[in-house]
């Protein structure tokens, strides 16, 4: 589920946005499990059309999530933790740095965004297990060919 925040100061989630639902249609049936339910499925389908290498614009001069390859900088390393770790346990003691020319990111297009004070806004990818993140590490170690659904 993706969490908008505003600033420093406090997340806005499914909660949030139900009580907002809720007072704007008061007479609605609607319960929170029920629209709890609706949007997790939403934002289920739009992580995989995402990850098949779409872009889901989400309307409302809010602009475009995708995912975005971007070039690797050799200026500055990134650390590859899950080998180094491997290496490690076998008693070498040595760092192991990503040798890819590309990687990939969750992006929000968000200069394209027309919104005030766009700023205090940002987007974040859920984590963890069953998270965005980890679904596009996953998709880019299984499907050897995924990475040229990406621009």
């Amino acid at each position: 589920m993706m969490r908008v925040k505003f600033s420093s100061v406090s997340n806005v989630g499914a909660v949030d946005a139900y009580k907002f639902y809720k007072k704007k249609y008061p007479k609605t049936t609607v319960t929170y499990t029920l629209y709890k339910y609706v949007v997790s499925e939403f934002n289920k389908k739009v992580s995989d059309l995402i990850l098949e290498g779409h872009s889901f614009n989400m309307g409302h001069r809010l602009s475009s999530i995708r995912i975005k390859k971007i070039a690797r900088s050799f200026n500055k390393p990134t650390v590859d933790w899950g080998e180094t770790n491997k290496l490690r346990k076998e008693g070498i003691k040595t760092i192991v740095y990503y040798t890819d020319d590309f990687y990939f990111r969750w992006h929000w297009e968000k200069a394209r965004c027309l919104v005030k004070n766009k700023s205090v806004y940002s987007f974040t990818p859920n984590g963890g297990v069953k998270g965005n993140k980890r679904a596009l590490v996953t998709k880019l170690k299984q499907d050897e060919f995924a990475y040229l659904n990406f621009k």
